[in-house]
């Protein structure tokens, strides 16, 4: 299951750099982008960068140890292969995770954030039990429309600085 949602960005794709924005994001900026983010970690090892989220989507903790697979300025790819769902908040489930972020220029001073989120269940069982307890794509939906907005936002506003800070 995938979802993808569009956010806009009103700066040139060629000022943001997302692989730079992910890899600096503090805790504290993670924590503010959605109500269901829990806690975050990151570390570069073995010239890797790894990264590990903490979430409530739905009723459903997840616990996400990401390894970024691609970066671009204008794209980001993770998958966390090991993420750890509570189904039912008792029966722990493995589960993979994608997560991606990439910039689609939309005009010369404007640009447009797009995110994919998404969960590849082991079997039936643990998609169903997921699903009745709030993993589902509707819920999933919201979590990506929520963070997105906010992702979008800070984007924004952390390479619009840069941008007027360069030209002064």
């Amino acid at each position: 299951m995938r979802v993808t949602r569009s956010f806009p960005i009103h700066l040139a794709k060629e000022k943001i750099d997302l692989y730079r924005w992910v890899t600096e994001m503090t805790p504290a900026e993670y924590e503010s982008y959605s109500t269901g983010h829990r806690a975050m970690g990151s570390s570069f090892h073995d010239g890797s960068f790894h990264m590990v989220n903490v979430e409530m989507i739905g009723n459903e903790m997840i616990v996400q140890h990401y390894r970024l697979l691609e970066h671009r300025p204008d794209r980001v790819a993770f998958y966390s292969a090991g993420t750890r769902a509570y189904v039912l908040r008792w029966f722990p489930a493995k589960v993979g995770v994608p997560w991606e972020m990439e910039l689609k220029a939309t005009g010369p001073d404007a640009c447009e954030l797009v995110c994919t989120i998404g969960a590849d269940f082991p079997n039936v069982m643990v998609a169903f039990g997921a699903f009745l307890n709030g993993f589902g794509a509707t819920f999933l939906r919201r979590h990506l429309v929520q963070e997105g907005v906010a992702f979008a936002r800070d984007i924004e506003r952390k390479f619009t600085s840069e941008a007027d800070l360069a030209m002064q």
